[in-house]
């Protein structure tokens, strides 16, 4: 298991300080972290100078703990990720070898090491993998302690209460999700298997007493200190909205997590099909865990398949129990498995050097922001035209960055239960430009000058593969 931890952490650590915090996701998080930090504010996330209800607590300590280790850097800000990758494969190993026995713990912990989202994720500025991390540890204590009591063994109960504090943590992370949707997973298996007595035996006064201390009394605080603003962003945007109207209409069909989950599980998912078939005889062996593991991923992927809006990493959680069912059903061929996973694992780290790092400095602007640093003044007005907005000029620089406005533009109100309400950062309209004030534009290479404003008045003062930087005549 070292070995396989070693290499794992080779594949994720790897090139981390040469990745560029990409836009528009990962800069949100790092630029958040970023200015908590500098206010010395490590409670209410913010970002732009206001507050910002896009995702609890726990992530942000994370990037905060990680940024006074290691400075405000990209290593930085991916080291908390990485970490937890390993962290979760270790958990696996040991949860699978629990109830199965080392070769298919080994074998679990190689096929979730390699597969392409995991990896992906491992290297990723977003909450998902401590998301992953405390949701594995939920259905796993619950998972041993049901077995457990089913065995007759008196300790069962410590394990649910292990439960409760994964879950709360998880809540911290992500929201109401990280102890619904595991709920919902418990009891489903638990009318599967015709048992809903076991519901007496969950320690759910002292559970939810866990949950109302470690994670409520942070929501406590954001509601006295925040009011209103607080639950209709955070519980009616990110929580309610994400669930009935989809950000992205074009993703919002039924069958949207069928490919997902074939990328997701690369490259073993190659072999699912012939593996399903030569196991059809047999597939009923140590049912018990097997219907436990089906129940899990099956209810994660079609619990996201009905809601609205669709994220390619929302069935991440389901990752570990296909992994699993994969190493249960392969494990004999663990030679095969370890040559694959060292090839892919190989290709991952070229991959990083080759593509990873040339791509996302292509979805960043680490150079255009050194160039802003340099060059341009404090005090001069720097503006974004058309596109979407990219967070990481403000982050890498320091230079707040503002979004052009047409003359007959409004910004959107940022407390609205809508969509909107994402939209946090500093705008100004092209009719509130400062005559006194340098002023510049960016314009990305896959952006066109604003039809607002005249181009014969502007000169190009800096370019390069991210994009352009104009300067107005005066």
């Amino acid at each position: 298991m070292l070995i396989v931890l070693i290499f794992s952490a080779i594949i994720y650590f790897i090139g981390n300080s040469a990745l560029s915090i990409s836009d528009p996701v990962e800069s949100n998080y790092a630029l958040t972290a970023k200015e908590m930090l500098l206010n010395h504010n490590y409670l209410s996330p913010q970002i732009f100078g206001h507050y910002w209800y896009d995702k609890p607590i726990f992530y942000y300590w994370e990037l905060i703990i990680s940024f006074k280790l290691f400075g405000i850097s990209d290593f930085g800000a991916r080291f908390f990720s990485s970490l937890l990758a390993l962290c979760n494969i270790y958990l696996i190993y040991r949860f699978v070898k629990s109830q199965t026995n080392h070769m298919i713990a080994i074998t679990s912990a190689i096929i979730v090491s390699v597969s392409v989202e995991y990896w992906i994720i491992a290297k990723s500025v977003i909450t998902d993998m401590t998301l992953g991390l405390f949701f594995n540890a939920i259905l796993m204590s619950f998972y041993i302690g049901y077995i457990r009591h089913k065995n007759g063994l008196q300790n069962y109960k410590r394990y649910y209460l292990l439960a409760y504090i994964a879950s709360a943590l998880a809540v911290l992370t992500k929201g109401p999700i990280g102890f619904l949707l595991p709920g919902l997973i418990i009891l489903v298996y638990l009318g599967i298997k015709r048992d809903f007595k076991e519901l007496l035996r969950l320690q759910i006064v002292p559970g939810l007493l866990i949950l109302l201390i470690v994670s409520g009394s942070w929501y406590y605080y954001m509601y006295i200190t925040h009011g209103n603003d607080f639950i209709n962003v955070f519980l009616g945007v990110h929580n309610w909205l994400r669930a009935t109207v989809s950000e992205h209409p074009r993703f919002n069909v039924w069958y949207y997590y069928i490919p997902i989950t074939i990328i997701t599980l690369f490259p073993w998912s190659i072999l699912l099909p012939k593996l399903i078939y030569n196991n059809r005889n047999n597939w009923f062996i140590n049912v018990p865990f097997n219907s436990f593991l089906a129940v899990w991923a099956g209810t994660v992927i079609l619990f996201f398949s009905c809601m609205a809006t669709k994220y390619s990493t929302y069935t991440f959680p389901a990752l570990t129990p296909l992994a699993i069912l994969i190493a249960i059903m392969c494990h004999k061929r663990i030679t095969l498995i370890c040559k694959t996973a060292l090839l892919i694992g190989s290709t991952y780290i070229i991959l990083t050097v080759t593509v990873t790092i040339p791509q996302m400095n292509k979805a960043s602007t680490p150079h255009i922001s050194h160039y802003i640093n340099q060059s341009i003044n404090d005090d001069a007005i720097i503006l974004q035209g058309s596109g979407r907005y990219r967070v990481s000029p403000t982050y890498y620089s320091g230079h707040e960055v503002y979004q052009l406005l047409g003359p007959n533009d409004v910004p959107p109100d940022s407390t609205a239960i809508s969509w909107n309400a994402k939209e946090v950062m500093p705008f100004i309209s092209v009719n509130n430009l400062s005559p006194d004030k340098d002023i510049y534009l960016l314009i990305y290479d896959d952006d066109n000058f604003p039809d607002t404003l005249d181009s014969n008045n502007w000169s190009m003062v800096y370019s390069n593969t991210e994009g352009s930087i104009y300067q107005l005549h005066r």
